[in-house]
Formats: structure tokens, C-alpha cells, sequence
């Protein structure tokens, strides 16, 4: 029973980390749909890599990289946003459990 428990809430983990990621990259196409221009797609790149990389993620350590890279790119699609005068607010990320 306590296996399934680790299992549930592995899975919900990974889906709130997506979402994160989805919103981040909503926040991104919204703002470039307005005109600010996100140079190659760099950062509209990297999201969809690392949604894919979460949806494939099979380990807390898979996922834990995952969140750890999608907290830096939320960081830069902050600076990217506040350059052009627009904020977003910070997403709650989940926590990895320890042990």
C-alpha cells in the first residue's frame, strides 16, 4: 500500500511540475504574441524540452533536475518579461522528497 502512495504522488508531482512549465511557457507565447521577441525561440525551446523531459522522467532524481531547470528558466523568463515591462508571479514549486 505505501508503494502506491510513493507512486501517487509521484505522478502528482510530475503533473504539478508540468503545469509549471506549461504556465511559463503560456506567459512566454502571450508576451511574444504581443511583439517582444524571444531571439530563435530560445527560451519557447527549452520549455518543450523540458516538458518532454519531465513527461519521460521515471525517478524523483530525473525529476528533481527537471525542477531545478525549469526554476532557472522561469527565473529567465522573468528577466525577459521585466525587460519588456511585465511581471509574472512565482510558481509554487513541489518539493522532492528526501530518503
Amino acid at each position: 500500500m505505501e508503494k502506491d502512495g510513493k507512486l501517487l504522488q509521484f505522478i502528482n508531482t510530475k503533473s504539478d511540475v508540468i503545469d509549471n512549465l506549461k504556465a511559463i511557457q503560456e506567459a512566454l507565447s502571450l508576451s511574444v504574441n504581443d511583439g517582444m521577441v524571444d531571439l530563435e525561440d530560445r527560451l519557447y525551446n527549452e520549455l518543450l524540452g523540458l516538458v518532454d523531459q519531465a513527461s519521460v522522467s521515471n525517478s524523483w532524481e530525473e525529476l528533481e533536475e527537471v525542477i531545478s531547470k525549469g526554476k532557472t528558466l522561469e527565473t529567465d523568463v522573468d528577466a525577459f518579461l521585466n525587460v519588456h515591462g511585465q511581471s509574472t508571479m512565482s510558481l509554487p514549486w513541489p518539493s522532492i522528497p528526501k530518503g
